[in-house]
C-alpha cells in the first residue's frame, strides 16, 4: 500500500522553540539570543522560506560560530538540506542538535519524518513517542505522525488510538481521517474506510493520496467504474512521477489494457513459457544458496537481483537474503534498504530480517535504531512462541553502552537463559557489565563459564587478560 506522510517540517526560529507551527510567528524572546545572533538567525530564516538554502545556510553558520551550544541553528541547517532532498546531511546536523540538547524537540521531529521519508519507520517511531512525551501529548500532528509508523510496522490497534487522537484534538484533521481509512482497509473494514477516506476528501479536496485510497476501497468494494473514477480524479492532484505511474497502472489494469510494468524488462520473460521461466528462477535460488553457503557474496547478489526482478520482488525470503549478502559486502546502507522492505511485505513478523536489520543499522552508527529492531525481534519471536537469545544479547550490547546497566543485565541474563549455553558470548559481555559496576567476583565467574564454552571464542584472550587482571592468575 503506498504511503504518504504529509509531514511539515519543524522550523526554529529565533523567536522561541514552540512546537506548533501556528506559535512560530509569536514576539520575539530575546532573552534566547543575543542581539547580533538574532539577526543572522532571523535574516537565515527569511532566506530559508524564500528557500535561498544556500545563503540560509552562511546565515545559520554565523550564528554556530557565535552561540556554538545552541542546537536551533544546527536544526535550522538540516531544514535546509532536507528541503534539497540531501537526507545524509539533514539527518547530520539533526544529531549535531541532539547531541547538545537530546530532548530538543524541533530536531527529535524532524529527525523522524526524514527517517520516516525514506522508509524507516521504526527508527521514525522512536524519536516521536519521545516528542509525545515531552510535550505532553497535545499536538495532533505528532499522534498523526506516529499512528502512520505503528501502522507500518504493524502495530495497528495502537496506530488506530493515535489516529483518533488526532482527530479528537483536531477535528479537521484531513491526513488523520486519510490515514484511519488506509488502516481501516487493511484490515478489511471497507465501510468505516469508505466513510473515513470520504470525510478526509470534504476537509481537502484536493488530495491525490485520498482519492487514490478511496480507488483502492472503491476496487475492493467491486465497483470498477467508481474505482476508476477515484483513481482519474488522484492523477490530476499527483505531483509524484513514481505515484502517478501506480495510478495509471491501476487505471490500466481495471479497464484490462496492459500496464507500463507488463513490458518483458527482466531478461527472464522473454518468451518463455511459464514452465520455463518456473525452472530458470529454481535453479537461480539454488544457485544462490550455493554461493551464499560458499560466502561468494557477489555471486549471490547478482543471483538474488535476477530473481527479484524477474518477479520476486515480492518474496521477503529473496530480499532478507539480498539484504545478508550486502552486509557481508560491506554495504550495510543497501543492505538496511533490502531488510526494510522484506519486512514491508511480511506485516505479521520476521524475526530473521528484524534481526539482520538490527546488526546493520548498528554498523551504520544508529544505535537507536538498531535497539528498537532488537525489541521488534524478541516481540516478534514471541508472539510465535519462541526466544531470540542473540537479540537478547545485542540488546544488552546496546544498553550497556547507553549506560543502562540494569537493562542490560536483564538482557544478558535472559539471552543466557533462552540460549541454554549456545550463545556463550553472552557470558563475556555480562563479565564485562558486572567488571563496569564493580561486582569482579561475579565478573570471574562469567569469564570462566565463557572460556569453558568457547575456550577458542572471539573473545578467549580479552577474557583470559581480564580474569588474569582481576585473579592475579
Amino acid at each position: 500500500m503506498r504511503k504518504r506522510a504529509g509531514l511539515t517540517l519543524c522550523l526554529v526560529t529565533a523567536i522561541n522553540l514552540a512546537f506548533t507551527a501556528a506559535t512560530l510567528l509569536a514576539q520575539a524572546e530575546s532573552a534566547r539570543y543575543r542581539p547580533d545572533t538574532e539577526s543572522h538567525m532571523e535574516q537565515g530564516i527569511k532566506f530559508l522560506r524564500a528557500k535561498q538554502l544556500e545563503k540560509a545556510r552562511k546565515e545559520f553558520d554565523i550564528v554556530v560560530k557565535m552561540e556554538p551550544g545552541l542546537p536551533d541553528a544546527y536544526n535550522n541547517i538540516g531544514l535546509s538540506y532536507a528541503y534539497e532532498n540531501n537526507v545524509t546531511k539533514a539527518i547530520q546536523y539533526y544529531r549535531k542538535a541532539l547531541s547538545i540538547d537530546q530532548f530538543y524537540v524541533p530536531s527529535l521531529n524532524n529527525l523522524g519524518l526524514v527517517l520516516y521519508s525514506t522508509g524507516k519507520a521504526e527508527e521514525a517511531l522512536y524519536y516521536w513517542r519521545l516528542c509525545l512525551k515531552l510535550s505532553s501529548g497535545n499536538e495532533p500532528d505528532l499522534h498523526y505522525y506516529a499512528a502512520n509508523a505503528m501502522r507500518d510496522v504493524g502495530q495497528k490497534s495502537e496506530a488506530r488510538e493515535h489516529y483518533l487522537l488526532a482527530i479528537k484534538m483536531k477535528p479537521s484533521h484531513a491526513a488523520a481521517h486519510s490515514g484511519l481509512a488506509a488502516l481501516d482497509l487493511g484490515e478489511g473494514r471497507l465501510d468505516e474506510a469508505f466513510s473515513e477516506i470520504n470525510k478526509a476528501i470534504s476537509l481537502k479536496p484536493d488530495s491525490a493520496f485520498s482519492y487514490y485510497h478511496l480507488g483502492l476501497i472503491e476496487e475492493r468494494r467491486r465497483n470498477v467504474g467508481a474505482a476508476i473514477k477515484a483513481f482519474e480524479t488522484s492523477l490530476k492532484y499527483e505531483n509524484v512521477p513514481k505515484y502517478a505511474q501506480e495510478t495509471r497502472n491501476r487505471i490500466a489494469k481495471l479497464s484490462g489494457q496492459p500496464t507500463g510494468s507488463d513490458s518483458n524488462q527482466n531478461g527472464l520473460q522473454g518468451g518463455s513459457s511459464n514452465n520455463e521461466l518456473a525452472a530458470r528462477q529454481n535453479l537461480l535460488r539454488q544457485h544462490a544458496q550455493r554461493a551464499m553457503k560458499q560466502k561468494a557474496w557477489s555471486e549471490a547478489v547478482k543471483d538474488l537481483e535476477t530473481l527479484i526482478k524477474g518477479g520476486g520482488g515480492e518474496d521477503p525470503v529473496l530480499l532478507n537474503n539480498l539484504g545478508l549478502c550486502q552486509a557481508n559486502l560491506n554495504q550495510p546502507a543497501k543492505a538496511v534498504e533490502s531488510y526494510r522492505k522484506a519486512l514491508m511485505l511480511k506485516r505479521d513478523g520476521f524475526p530473521e530480517a528484524q534481526f539482520n536489520l538490527g546488526m546493520a543499522l548498528r554498523r551504520l552508527g544508529d544505535n537507536a535504531g538498531a535497539e528498537a529492531a532488537f525489541r521488534k525481534t524478541i516481540l516478534d519471536s514471541s508472539l510465535v512462541k519462541k526466544t531470540n537469545p542473540l537479540a537478547q544479547n545485542m540488546l544488552g550490547i546496546i544498553l550497556r553502552e547507553r549506560g543502562d546497566y540494569s537493562g542490560a543485565d536483564k538482557a544478558f541474563r535472559k539471552a543466557i537463559l533462552q540460549s541454554g549455553g549456545d550463545v556463550p558470548v553472552a557470558h563475556y559481555n555480562l563479565g564485562v557489565l558486572l567488571e563496569r559496576i564493580e561486582r569482579s567476583r561475579e565478573a570471574v565467574s562469567e569469564y570462566k563459564t565463557y572460556l569453558k564454552l568457547a575456550p577458542k571464542g572471539k573473545n578467549a584472550v580479552m577474557a583470559r587478560q581480564r580474569l588474569k587482571r582481576l585473579t592475579g592468575m
